[in-house]
């Protein structure tokens, strides 16, 4: 990848389309609202001193302590969606890990690092269109410890199956890794 912005992560080009249409991740009924996100903002300083690159190939394990039943994932996803439902980049990019973010970003050669760092000063983006989440399938705890998912969202008539790596970092599931995108992207 040559330039980090939504388009290039999770639901990658989902959030993109999101964030530049105006339209926020959202739930309906039971689903999470954008009130409900609880992890803390994306910072800046990214990476504080440590390289990017170095980050980046830095394998993450999976904490042996954590719940990795259908029921914590479950909501561990709508956690994920809900910080995206803010519209806000630094809350939805904060669902990402930091090796994650610092894979994206590895590459000293580009110029993007400082765009994206731009995005996140923005702050919340008016909602005009809503995203559902489907369906939470498929899971499966990896030998290394990771959990991979499939996530069903819908928007605008369009539905999305994409298949996510969560890994447990602190007690909270974030994005680890993108397997699949489907429609692929």
């Amino acid at each position: 990848m040559s330039f980090i912005s939504p388009r290039n992560i999770v639901f990658a080009p989902l959030l993109a389309a999101a964030f530049m249409a105006g339209i926020a991740l959202a739930g309906s009924g039971a689903q999470p609202l954008a009130g409900e996100c609880t992890l803390d903002p994306l910072t800046l300083p990214l990476f504080d001193a440590t390289p990017a690159a170095e980050i980046a190939a830095t394998p993450l394990a999976g904490n042996p302590g954590s719940d990795t039943g259908d029921e914590a994932i479950r909501e561990a996803v709508e956690g994920i969606v809900a910080c995206i439902n803010t519209g806000d980049a630094a809350y939805a990019y904060a669902i990402f890990t930091q090796r994650y973010l610092a894979e994206q970003l590895a590459d000293s050669s580009a110029t993007y690092q400082p765009e994206f760092e731009q995005q996140l000063s923005f702050g919340p983006s008016e909602v005009e269109e809503t995203f559902e989440l489907v369906d939470v399938t498929e899971i499966t705890v990896l030998d290394n410890g990771l959990v991979s998912v499939v996530v069903e969202l819908s928007a605008g008539g369009t539905s999305y199956r994409d298949t996510l790596v969560l890994a447990n970092v602190d007690g909270v599931w974030l994005i680890d890794g993108i397997e699949a995108f489907d429609p692929p992207r």
